[in-house]
């Protein structure tokens, strides 16, 4: 019996890690017909797109896999050089 539950527990574990690697075939936009053929056609490839997009688009929130924050990678004063831009006498200036 505790075989067959190791067993089950096994094959759930694989099926979830597959689920969770392979999102890159899931994350494929429609394949698009060479021709629309006729308005259906053009519509279900449309709505299909819509899905993808809506997939896509959709923002991500939770942990971030590299620890630096948003605003430090954006505003990075270290690789700014204020003599690349002769227009700005402040560093605050480059930051509009």
């Amino acid at each position: 019996m505790q075989k067959f539950v190791l067993t089950t527990v096994l094959i759930v574990c694989a099926l979830l890690v597959s689920q969770v690697t392979c999102q890159e075939a899931m994350l494929e936009p429609p394949d698009r017909p060479h021709s629309f053929r006729t308005p259906d056609q053009l519509r279900s490839y449309l709505r299909a797109l819509n899905e993808y997009y809506s997939i896509v688009g959709r923002p991500r929130f939770g942990r971030s896999v590299n620890k630096r924050s948003l605003e430090s990678s954006l505003f990075n004063t270290e690789d700014l050089n204020t003599g690349d831009y002769p227009a700005f006498e402040d560093e605050r200036d480059l930051y509009i």
